[in-house]
């Protein structure tokens, strides 16, 4: 259940912030290069805000459960790839690492975060 609601924090911080950069390149405030580059720092955020999530309410290992959400999300990718046909590449493997690495670390960082009792 923590991981539906980890994939659904996911998906409305991508909504969230999808609409805010469509809206200012929409209106000319960013230019192209600039959106490229914000798509990738949102990503970044909803990985780093996921793995705080689900670090933050899990009770021992962030790390495990970080890796746990982030073979969540790359399986997703992975079924959403072939679906449209996409090709596998290293450049995809690579991101899929990354993909992994961002969500371990803010795992790891949520679980500090968590209140002792």
């Amino acid at each position: 259940m923590k991981y539906l609601k980890t994939i659904a924090f996911e998906f409305i911080i991508l909504l969230i912030l999808t609409l805010i950069s469509t809206i200012l390149y929409y209106f000319n405030i960013i230019g192209n290069s600039t959106n490229d580059t914000l798509k990738i720092i949102n990503f970044i955020i909803i990985f780093i805000f996921a793995g705080f999530y689900i670090g933050k309410n899990s009770n021992k290992k962030g790390w495990l459960e970080g890796l746990k959400i982030s073979g969540i999300n790359i399986l997703i990718f992975v079924l959403l790839s072939l679906i449209f046909k996409y090709d596998f590449n290293i450049m995809q493997f690579l991101y899929y690492l990354i993909i992994s690495i961002i969500i371990v670390l803010g795992s790891i960082i949520g679980i500090n975060f968590k209140k002792k009792k």
